[in-house]
């Protein structure tokens, strides 16, 4: 089995009034009450030219021998700088 090595970083404009889960490490809630986290997923499609792109379900990658593990995962909640 071989390793992808992988990082990800970037921003999520969310409304105002979102704020952070007290509840839940890593996840804010919108003011709707909804809660959310951004995650990595494995998206897949049938060929490298395809439109058909999809995220793979924790199930589906298993079922294909894919095994993710995010090792760090911080989210952090500010004004917008824009």
């Amino acid at each position: 089995m071989k390793v992808v090595t992988f990082t990800l970083q970037g921003t999520c404009l969310v409304p105002d009034g979102t704020t952070e889960s007290e509840e839940l490490a890593n996840h804010v809630r919108l003011p709707t009450g909804q809660v959310i986290s951004i995650q990595p997923v494995i998206e897949m499609t049938s060929h490298a030219d395809a439109d058909d792109h999809r995220d793979l379900s924790y199930e589906e990658a298993i079922a294909l021998d894919l095994h993710l593990e995010c090792t760090e995962r911080t989210i952090e909640l500010d004004e917008d700088p824009g």
